[in-house]
């Protein structure tokens, strides 16, 4: 009997600048700029010197189209809602 040795590796909860501009291909000047200009609303959290962000929510904001920082807050909150429907 053989036995399945490969795993299936979970995405990581946190990842860089480096990680989230290579996912969004774009440098992270423009990084900068959408965070300035309110177009990136992905919580920060520091960590020594090191930027990290959620790579979940990240993925949720892609998927939801990218919205501006106020659109993504009611995007966020009505998904949140709707969980604690679904678990109620």
């Amino acid at each position: 009997m053989a036995v399945d040795t490969t795993t299936t590796e979970a995405p990581p909860l946190l990842i860089d600048a480096g990680e989230v501009c290579r996912l969004l291909s774009i440098g992270q000047t423009t990084l900068k700029k959408l965070t300035r200009a309110g177009r990136f609303p992905i919580k920060r959290h520091r960590l020594c010197r090191k930027l990290l962000f959620s790579h979940a929510e990240l993925q949720q904001w892609i998927t939801a189209g990218m919205p501006a920082a106020s659109r993504w807050s009611m995007v966020r909150e009505l998904n949140s809602a709707d969980r604690g429907r679904r678990a109620g």
